[in-house]
C-alpha cells in the first residue's frame, strides 16, 4: 500500500512539476519576439485570410496589431510545440507552408519569421527549469533543448562556402543567416517525420542527427528515384574506401568563377532561380540547372538527376588557375543521352552561357564515402585521406594527373546527418 501510494505521489509531483514547466514557457517569448512579430504577422495576415483558433491553422490568423503581439507569439509557440511533440495536429505543414508564402510575397518577412522561431527555441531552452532531464514526452522545455541540439549540428559552419560566394565576413550577420537556413531545413525534416512507439518526433531527430555516421549508414543516404553513374564495385577496403569501375556517362559543365560579377552577362543566359548554398559556387549551381531545367537551345526540361560533381575538389578557383588548371562543377545527363552520340543528340546549350556537354568514358576510381556538409576544410581533409590510403594499396595507384571529384548527392534541403558525399580520384592497376 504505501509503495503504491508513493509511486502515485511521485508520477503526480512530475507531472505537476512538468505543467509548471509548460506554464512560464510563453512569458519570455513575448519579450523576445516583440520586435520581430509585427512585419511577420502582417504579411501572414494579408497571405491568408482564415482565422481560427486551431494549432494547426492558427498561424494565418495572425494580426499586425501591437496589441495581438504577445498573442501571436503563443500561436507561433503552440504549432512549434505540437510539431516537435507529435505533431497531433498537422502543425509542422502550417509552419511549411507559411514560412514558403512568405518567401514568395515578402521574403524579408519570412526571415523575421524564422528569427521568431529561433527566439522562442533560444528563450526557452536556455531557461532554467525545475526537472533539467525531463522528458520530451512531458516537457516543453525540453523539447526546445532537443531542438536546438539538433540545430546545433545542422548549422553550416563559416567555412561552408557562403563567406567566399557572396563576399561576405563571418560576422553575426552572416552566421544568423546559416542559423536560418539550418531552421528552414529542420522544419521540412520535422514535417516528413511521424512519431513512433511514443517518442517524440523531435527526440527522434536529435537521435539521427547525433549518432556518429557508420560507413553503412552512407551507402543508404543515396537519394530514391535519381539516375546517377553506374558501377561496380571491384574491392572494399578495410580502411573504409572502395575501388569502383565506372560505365560511360555524359555531363554538362561549367567552368567555376572566383567572381560572380566577372560573369553576370553570360549567366543570366541560364541561371535559374535555384540556390545551394552548401556548395562553393551557388552561381555555378545555378548555370546548370538552369540548362536541365529548360533554358537550352530546345527549350527542353530534363529530369533531375545525381551526384552534383565538382572537378580539383578542395582547391580554390585561384588556387586552380595558378597551377595552370580549372575548378568545374557538373550534372550528370540523364541516362538516355549517356551513349556515344549522347552529347550530339542532347538538348544544346545557349551560346555564350558557359555550359558545355561532355562524355565521361568512366574507368576505375577510389572512393571515400563521408557524411554531413562537404565544406571546403572537411573536402581537404577527406581528400588527404584518401591519397594517404592509396599510398598503402597493394593494387592500385592514382593516375598520372588525375583530379580529385567531388560528388554530392543530396539536394539543399537534406539535413548533415542525411547527406552522402564522396571523394574520388581516377586510378590504375599496378
Amino acid at each position: 500500500m504505501r509503495s503504491t501510494a508513493m509511486n502515485t505521489f511521485v508520477t503526480a509531483v512530475v507531472l505537476l512539476l512538468a505543467a509548471l514547466n509548460s506554464s512560464a514557457f510563453v512569458t519570455p517569448v513575448r519579450r523576445a519576439n516583440r520586435g520581430l512579430s509585427l512585419s511577420t504577422s502582417s504579411s501572414l495576415a494579408a497571405a491568408a485570410a482564415a482565422d481560427t483558433e486551431t494549432p494547426a491553422e492558427s498561424a494565418a490568423s495572425l494580426s499586425s496589431s501591437k496589441d495581438d503581439d504577445a498573442k501571436n507569439n503563443d500561436r507561433l509557440a503552440v504549432l512549434l510545440d505540437d510539431s516537435l511533440k507529435y505533431n497531433t495536429n498537422n502543425s509542422s505543414s502550417t509552419l511549411v507552408t507559411n514560412l514558403m508564402t512568405l518567401r514568395q510575397s515578402d521574403p524579408m518577412a519570412a526571415e523575421s519569421y524564422l528569427e521568431d522561431i529561433l527566439s522562442i527555441v533560444a528563450t526557452s531552452s536556455n531557461r532554467m527549469t525545475l526537472i533539467p532531464r525531463l522528458s520530451t514526452r512531458l516537457s516543453r522545455t525540453a523539447r526546445l533543448r532537443s531542438m536546438s541540439k539538433v540545430l546545433d549540428v545542422s548549422t553550416p559552419s563559416a567555412d561552408q562556402g557562403e563567406a567566399a560566394n557572396n563576399d561576405e565576413a563571418d560576422d553575426e550577420v552572416a552566421a544568423g543567416r546559416r542559423r536560418r537556413r539550418a531552421l528552414a531545413v529542420l522544419l521540412r525534416t520535422i514535417d516528413k517525420e511521424s512519431s513512433s512507439g511514443g517518442t517524440t518526433i523531435i527526440r527522434q531527430i536529435e537521435k539521427m542527427a547525433v549518432k556518429d555516421a557508420k560507413q553503412e549508414d552512407l551507402a543508404n543516404r543515396l537519394p530514391d528515384g535519381l539516375e546517377t553513374p553506374k558501377y561496380d564495385v571491384v574491392a572494399r577496403r578495410k580502411a573504409g574506401y572502395e575501388i569502383r569501375n565506372y560505365e560511360p556517362y555524359s555531363v554538362c559543365t561549367v567552368e567555376m568563377k572566383s567572381s560572380v560579377k566577372a560573369n553576370d552577362e553570360k549567366r543570366t543566359k541560364t541561371d535559374a532561380k535555384v540556390s545551394m548554398p552548401q556548395l562553393s559556387g551557388a552561381s555555378s549551381f545555378g548555370a546548370l540547372a538552369g540548362y536541365l531545367f529548360g533554358k537550352n537551345s530546345q527549350e527542353t526540361a530534363m529530369k533531375m538527376t545525381t551526384p552534383v560533381l565538382t572537378t580539383n575538389a578542395g582547391m580554390d578557383v585561384e588556387d586552380a588557375s595558378s597551377n595552370g588548371d580549372t575548378k568545374e562543377m557538373s550534372f550528370v545527363l540523364p541516362s538516355n543521352y549517356w551513349n556515344e552520340d549522347g552529347t550530339a543528340r542532347a538538348p544544346q546549350p545557349l551560346d555564350g552561357s558557359g555550359v558545355r556537354l561532355q562524355r565521361d568514358e568512366g574507368g576505375t576510381r577510389a572512393t571515400l564515402m563521408f557524411g554531413g556538409f562537404a565544406n571546403k576544410a572537411e573536402v581537404k581533409e577527406r581528400k588527404a585521406q584518401l591519397l594517404t590510403l592509396l599510398e598503402g594499396d597493394t593494387e592500385f595507384v592514382m593516375s598520372d594527373g588525375a583530379k580529385i571529384t567531388l560528388s554530392q548527392y543530396n539536394d539543399p534541403f537534406t539535413p548533415p546527418w542525411k547527406r552522402l558525399n564522396e571523394v574520388s580520384v581516377k586510378v590504375t592497376s599496378k
